[in-house]
């Protein structure tokens, strides 16, 4: 009974750092701002976008919210209010 007194523990421990470890990469931070998609990077551009109807372009190209932490995808398309 001693044994498993001071095992138990031991183990609840070793598990909790060993999960920690292992979930670590699973966040994928992103920035968050206005971007294009290039061949193989995510750039940054200083594009006007908000809400609305249309897709928002920058040098004709879609403009993006989000890239990953590697600079390599972009996501979340942003849009721009009609031009009437």
């Amino acid at each position: 009974m001693k044994k498993m007194n001071f095992v138990l523990p031991a183990m609840a421990f070793i598990f909790t750092i060993a999960v920690s470890f292992a979930s670590a990469r699973l966040i994928d931070t992103q920035d968050e701002g206005t971007f294009i998609q290039q061949p193989g990077i995510c750039q940054s551009v200083p594009a006007e976008c908000g809400e609305g109807e249309e897709l928002c372009e920058f040098q004709e190209q879609q403009v993006y919210q989000l890239r990953n932490e590697t600079e390599t995808e972009c996501s979340v398309e942003l849009h721009r209010p009609s031009q009437q």
